[in-house]
């Protein structure tokens, strides 16, 4: 019994979510600077109007001027997607998230006197009741299905696959609706008439080998669907060996003080996001897109003496790789990278991710508590507040449970 969980047009959702007065609006998220950015995504609400994502911001203004236009914010969207795979997990560890909105959950044997469509019910009844936004779940008997199952009656769906459908439901789907499968593959398909999953499954292995290599092999399983692959739990997936943010400004700057706001902005959102995931860094990059470097961002990269996930330590290595290399001139985008990743259990006892005797053994806790419960973007350092004028900022509006008109910022210095 594999579940696949689809947020429905998650980066818009999340704003409805943290902002209630923007529930039932037409929401545009949108890459920076607005006016020639694109479209991220769009609420269901703007999609009606034939809004979708990839589309220049010029012409989804012109399909829907009244639209409400959000800048893209990838940390509260890793925040929101944090918090549903707390939800999840209370269903079965077995979990393997997919995408930052998609999650594939492995639930064989556990309910085994349950109803799989009860238990899809109560898991989308949760995150309605608990996050405000709703979610499409598929259930089939392999990650194939349930993924393909997720998208057939979205948004706020529900369909399961038995066992003994399989071929009957994929007969009339169209091909493109198979992970893997893009415009390229879909366009290729066509030039042998397959259009549905029930005219790819007549054509011979050999001749899908021919077209497409390896991949053919897969679409004949597919055409089948066949998908052995197993939901891998987050305690078995691969360590990651990077971890960064990164900005582009509306606007060149050249203030010394406002790029280190920026530096400091980037990696407390870095170092929050490694204690998360129990992890430490060996060494941080920057990236510098400044004007004599025309489009091509130069690297720069130093380790740490010991393994580290605090602001501070980051925040003070990037600054001073930034001002190392920094000519001066102009910069329209900067990032902080954290790298060689090593687990916080790997390290062993004898070093102290928050020293004994300093205030940040009881301060940064206390910090991330707050993070996440209302987002990573809701308390900064004062050293922040420079990067919040430098991307045109003006504080954030905090989530659930609180006053959606409010906007509230705390500093600490």
């Amino acid at each position: 019994m594999i579940l696949h969980i689809d947020a429905d047009a998650f980066f818009a959702s999340v704003e409805q979510s943290y902002n209630p007065l923007l529930r039932g609006k037409s929401v545009v998220v949108c890459g920076r600077p607005i006016a020639k950015g694109i479209v991220t995504a769009a609420s269901y609400e703007a999609k009606k109007f034939g809004i979708k994502a990839g589309m220049p911001i010029f012409e989804a203004k012109k399909l829907l001027p009244g639209a409400i236009y959000i800048p893209v914010d990838i940390p509260k969207y890793l925040d929101f997607s944090t918090k549903l795979l707390k939800i999840y997990l209370q269903y079965t560890k077995i979990l393997e998230p997919y995408s930052i909105d998609e999650v594939f959950l492995d639930l064989t044997g556990q309910y085994p006197d349950s109803d799989p469509e009860k238990l899809a019910r109560a898991i989308k009844a949760q995150v309605k009741a608990e996050l405000g936004v709703t979610v499409s779940v598929g259930i089939g008997p392999n990650k194939l299905i349930a993924k393909i199952a997720s998208e057939y009656q979205k948004p706020d769906g529900l369909f399961l696959v038995n066992p003994k459908e399989v071929l009957t439901f994929l007969a009339a789907q169209p091909v493109e609706s198979c992970p893997g499968i893009g415009p390229k593959t879909t366009q290729a398909l066509k030039t042998l008439n397959v259009r549905t999953f029930a005219d790819l499954i007549a054509i011979p292995e050999g001749k899908l080998r021919l077209m497409f290599g390896v991949n053919g092999f897969k679409l004949y399983l597919a055409a089948r669907g066949i998908d052995d692959s197993p939901v891998i739990a987050l305690d078995q997936l691969p360590l990651e060996k990077s971890m960064g943010h990164e900005t582009t400004f509306p606007n060149w700057i050249s203030s010394q003080e406002q790029i280190e706001g920026i530096l400091w902005e980037l990696s407390s959102k870095v170092a929050f996001r490694l204690r998360e995931r129990k992890l430490l860094a060996q060494g941080v990059r920057i990236k510098i897109k400044a004007k004599s470097h025309g489009s091509t961002k130069q690297t720069y990269d130093k380790r740490f003496s010991g393994p580290t996930a605090d602001d501070g330590e980051i925040a003070y290595l990037a600054v001073h790789l930034f001002l190392m290399h920094w000519n001066r001139k102009a910069v329209k985008g900067i990032g902080v990278t954290a790298f060689a990743l090593v687990s916080m259990e790997s390290v062993g006892e004898q070093m102290h991710l928050f020293p004994p005797d300093s205030v940040k053994g009881e301060l940064i806790p206390a910090i991330d508590s707050i993070k996440q419960k209302y987002g990573a973007g809701i308390i900064t350092r004062g050293t922040n507040l420079l990067a919040s004028r430098a991307n045109g900022k003006r504080g954030k509006t905090i989530g659930p449970g609180s006053n959606a008109n409010r906007n509230l910022r705390l500093l600490i210095q």
